[in-house]
């Protein structure tokens, strides 16, 4: 399969821990750099990162399962978090070279998933949270729009649901605003949401944040991120002596696509330091 909005095709990861093959696009050379996008995305998301970063790094995104171009029916049977935890273990795995550098950058829900990553595998340079939404050693807050979107789609109500949600995320009319293609991408991952309104997130304990402090860490907020991520990398700031963290001027949730320029040169400069 060829993407004509990243002009990469689209490889594909063997399955070894995960149960099914991992879509992923790459180009560039260097330090390995692994993408996971969040919630109603896909390895489209990084879009201003691939094309962008390349020439100073490897850079990888990939779809997690359930996610496109999987077949939707599958999303029920592979959306787990452990899951998604393996499959960027199977990219890493047939990707990485010896001695190569590794980055694991998560963004919003996929800032659990690098998370998790980092916690299960120990042979990370850094690891990078964007917008994360977990409290440490809490139930990560229910999102009421969640579940809302999630019954509207079980109704054949996509538009209002994905308005919905959307907007409860981002901020009020993200989705008016939305551009073409990224419309595109949420509507092709709409039946994610259904699965992930089933799913328990474990709880973050402070004693794992902690099993973190020899890593180096980039913590990367919006200056308009909503309530709810800066809360939570706050947190992240004050128990993390070590971290980094970058706000990402005139941007909110969607910073990387909001401001890439500044997003990317955050990323460059975290990973020339480490």
């Amino acid at each position: 399969m060829f993407d004509p909005l990243l002009q990469l095709p689209i490889q594909s990861a063997t399955p070894r821990l995960s149960r099914s093959a991992i879509p992923f696009v790459t180009q560039g050379a260097g330090d390995l750099l692994i993408l996971i996008h969040g919630s109603l995305c896909d390895l489209r998301y990084w879009r201003w990162q691939v094309q962008k970063l390349y020439s100073s790094c490897q850079v990888v995104s990939l779809s997690l399962p359930g996610y496109w171009p999987h077949d939707p029916s599958t999303a029920a049977y592979d959306f787990t978090l452990q899951n998604h935890v393996d499959a960027v273990a199977d990219v890493v795995s047939q990707l990485r070279q010896p001695k190569q550098n590794l980055y694991v950058l998560g963004h919003s829900r996929g800032a659990q998933v690098a998370l998790q990553y980092a916690l299960q595998h120990h042979e990370l340079t850094g690891l990078i949270l964007a917008d994360p939404a977990f409290i440490i050693d809490a139930p990560t807050p229910a999102l009421p729009a969640l579940a809302q979107a999630a019954e509207l789609l079980t109704q054949g109500q996509d538009e209002i649901a994905l308005n919905q949600f959307i907007d409860a995320v981002s901020g009020a009319n993200t989705w008016r605003q939305m551009v073409g293609w990224f419309k595109t991408m949420v509507e092709d991952n709409a039946h994610t949401l259904i699965a992930q309104s089933r799913e328990a997130l474990p709880v973050i304990s402070a004693a794992q944040i902690d099993l973190l402090y020899d890593l180096p860490v980039l913590l990367i907020s919006g200056e308009l991120s909503p309530t709810r991520y800066q809360k939570s990398t706050a947190a992240l700031v004050k128990r993390l002596a070590q971290a980094q963290h970058v706000v990402i001027d005139k941007a909110s949730h969607g910073m990387n696509l909001a401001n890439p320029k500044a997003f990317n040169r955050a990323l460059l400069r975290f990973m020339q330091l480490t």
